[in-house]
């Protein structure tokens, strides 16, 4: 959802929260609602999760904007963003889960997410099965980053955009990860992505 200015990001992402709250309101399927914000401070990305790719259909069809989850905001609250919000469903690709964490019940309080182009689907899947090998021959299968807890890889229906959403135990652990394995592990890839980072999360 474009929102132009760190002011109005945040304005838009308390606005989204606080209907998110409300989990009485939520269409049927609907599971989870995670809110982002972009590093360019132009943008509030809403990320849901839902129990059925029909009802995810559903939603998309009856939403009549300004954003595709069927929770309206309000006029007021409505006008703090800018622009059209657009909606892409995707589908889970492979998960990847951290070594290190020995405790199971460990609960991530960050989770960010980055956006890649692709051509297709099958170039989205060789690049994410590039990409994850070349982190292989860099830094071992064995996947014992401090404060890891899993990365989940999505495809985009049209195949034409991929989604990383991952999971850690805090932030600053999850941003010199980023720093020191992906961002080289990217730059062999042709690009760091666009990258958001968490700002609040509703389970229902």
């Amino acid at each position: 959802m474009p929102a132009a200015g760190p002011d109005r990001q945040r304005a838009v992402a308390e606005a989204v929260a606080r209907h998110g709250e409300d989990a009485d309101a939520w269409p049927r399927g609907l599971t989870s609602l995670t809110v982002y914000l972009d590093g360019q401070e132009d943008t509030v990305l809403i990320y849901t999760q839902w129990s059925s790719e029909q009802d995810l259909d559903l939603d998309l069809d009856l939403a009549e904007a300004p954003w595709p989850i069927g929770i309206g905001l309000g006029a007021d609250e409505g006008a703090v963003g800018s622009g059209e919000a657009t909606a892409t469903p995707f589908r889970h690709y492979r998960t990847v889960r951290g070594t290190a964490l020995t405790e199971p019940a460990a609960v991530p309080e960050s989770f960010p997410v980055a956006f890649f182009d692709t051509a297709d689907e099958d170039a989205a899947r060789t690049w994410l099965d590039g990409l994850l090998a070349s982190e292989e021959r860099s830094e071992g299968e064995d996947r014992a980053y401090p404060g890891a807890v899993a990365a989940h890889l999505h495809i985009s229906l049209d195949g034409t955009k991929v989604l990383s959403f991952s999971e850690w135990l805090t932030e600053d652990q999850a941003v010199a990860h980023i720093e020191a394995v992906w961002a080289p592990v990217l730059k062999e890839f042709g690009g760091t992505g666009r990258l958001y980072r968490h700002f609040g999360t509703y389970v229902r």
